[in-house]
């Protein structure tokens, strides 16, 4: 059996890696919805978005419930804290899931007009919840809880949304916007993909510099650079991210028919950015504005050995399995969608 710390540190870089693999997968099914609302100029534009998106949305889900069931299982005293500080921001999350897929289930299968304007407008909402909630719950994660001494949040959930967390919504928002456009614009023909490449070349500038003033102001926030400054070369990880938002934008603004490479470049931003969060959070999941040994740390919220384990050699069979699959149905459905889909 695996050292206890060994495997408590081993989650939570599974934690992390898992969280931004979800973001990465559900980016551009979400920025596809959002786009929605507005981008298709007719029904028949909206239903070549949403089979552009169709096979592989659902599967993308199978990460976030990894996420969440992965952290009630290797930390759940972590689990039980954020569920219930952030009770309100995690139902609004799970009702705009559902929102987001019975719209886009519905939205080609109902032959009524306003039926379908119904489920397009639904479609986009909730996944813009969706994207707005990922955005402040993980930006307050970075920067930090009102936590005391006790466990106990003294926060409100005004609080949640400072001006970082905001920011933070907008970045998640325009990410996920250029993961729509690009993919959408790769997926599909015709007008709608003309337009999504335009669209796409504008946000990928937006993410730019928004991600630069978001970077700017993490680090700007007491304790958020500690590991960094312990270990220099974590520079290098947020140094990545910024590298990956130029070249979406010089992939989006290249005269070229392939906005996939642009797209697999905003992935990197996405994942990177993501990574730099993270790493600021170790050894605290939870951190804590009044002081730092009061945030719950994953030493402290972590299963028994014996649970981490068998759930270790259990991810070590299921996860790839997972990756496998759903690398698998990229290939399989790699055909284009045409304007009369």
């Amino acid at each position: 059996m695996l050292d206890y710390e060994l495997l408590i540190n081993i989650w939570f870089v599974l934690w992390c890696v898992i969280w931004a693999i979800y973001l990465v997968a559900d980016s551009f099914p979400l920025g596809a919805g959002m786009l929605a609302a507005f981008l298709p100029k007719n029904m028949v534009q909206t239903i070549q978005t949403a089979k552009s998106i169709g096979p592989f949305w659902g599967g993308n889900q199978v990460w976030l419930i990894l996420a969440a069931g992965g952290t009630f299982a290797a930390f759940p005293l972590i689990f039980s804290k954020m569920f219930t500080w952030l009770y309100i921001p995690m139902m609004l999350l799970l009702v705009a899931v559902i929102m987001r897929g019975i719209c886009v289930e519905l939205i080609y299968q109902d032959g009524n007009e306003k039926l379908q304007k119904v489920f397009r407008y639904g479609w986009a909402l909730g996944s813009l919840l969706i994207t707005v909630v990922l955005g402040v719950a993980f930006t307050n994660f970075f920067r930090g809880l009102v936590i005391n001494a006790d466990y106990v949040y003294e926060g409100t959930l005004l609080g949640l949304f400072n001006i970082h967390a905001l920011l933070g919504a907008l970045l998640f928002v325009l990410l996920f916007l250029t993961s729509g456009a690009l993919w959408t614009a790769h997926k599909t023909v015709g007008e709608l993909s003309d337009n999504c490449k335009s669209f796409g070349k504008k946000t990928s500038v937006a993410v730019a510099v928004v991600a630069l003033i978001y970077i700017i102001a993490l680090f700007n926030t007491d304790g958020f650079a500690v590991n960094y400054n312990a270990y220099p070369i974590l520079y290098a990880i947020p140094a990545i991210a910024v590298v990956c938002a130029l070249a979406c934008i010089l992939l989006a603004f290249k005269k070229s028919d392939r906005p996939l490479f642009a797209f697999l470049a905003n992935l990197g931003t996405i994942f990177f950015g993501a990574a730099t969060g993270c790493v600021s959070l170790y050894p605290y999941i939870l951190k804590s504005t009044i002081n730092t040994e009061y945030g719950v740390s994953i030493f402290t919220g972590a299963s028994s050995q014996l649970t981490l384990s068998l759930m270790f050699y259990a991810a070590l069979i299921f996860v790839p399995i997972v990756l496998i699959y759903q690398l698998w149905s990229y290939t399989r459905f790699k055909e284009k969608i045409p304007e009369n889909a």
